[in-house]
């Protein structure tokens, strides 16, 4: 039995507090845990979404080329070209005709963003073109990181 000390109610106290303050900050850590990795996600996805988009608007771009024209511009890595078969892409100066970039508007969730696909020439060692994608805010050009 517990006697009537003041010291022991509160030890009691304490003690029950100390439990009670745990269990709290272990459903907190939980709960923000489960937040954040769904908020992670969403933002993954979100990004998927707008690069598929783009990705579908290029392939239609790459769809209507002749089968020639699309073999030269796949093999020196352009997104585009507007010389005819057997004449020269060029990508700097006056007589630029190519290009390594496409960039395409997409709206998500009532927000616009610019997706630009860009190709880089490989080096003589690496096999194929790399494409990559950056997303930016259409209303003030900032880079978005999902």
């Amino acid at each position: 039995m517990l006697k009537t000390n003041k010291g022991a109610a509160l030890l009691q106290v304490l003690l029950i507090t100390v439990v009670l303050a745990g269990m709290a900050t272990m459903l907190l850590r939980a709960s923000l845990s489960r937040t954040s990795s769904m908020r992670q996600s969403r933002r993954t996805v979100s990004a998927q979404l707008l690069i598929n988009a783009c990705m579908s608007e290029i392939n239609t771009l790459w769809s209507v080329k002749k089968p020639e024209v699309f073999a030269r511009d796949r093999d020196d890595c352009y997104m585009w070209c507007n010389a005819a078969v057997g004449e020269t892409c060029t990508l700097e100066g006056s007589s630029a005709n190519a290009s390594r970039s496409y960039t395409c508007s997409v709206t998500n969730e009532g927000k616009s963003y610019n997706v630009e696909a860009k190709f880089t020439k490989p080096t003589a060692t690496a096999d194929g073109c790399e494409l990559t994608y950056t997303i930016t805010n259409a209303d003030d050009g900032t880079e978005v990181n999902f």
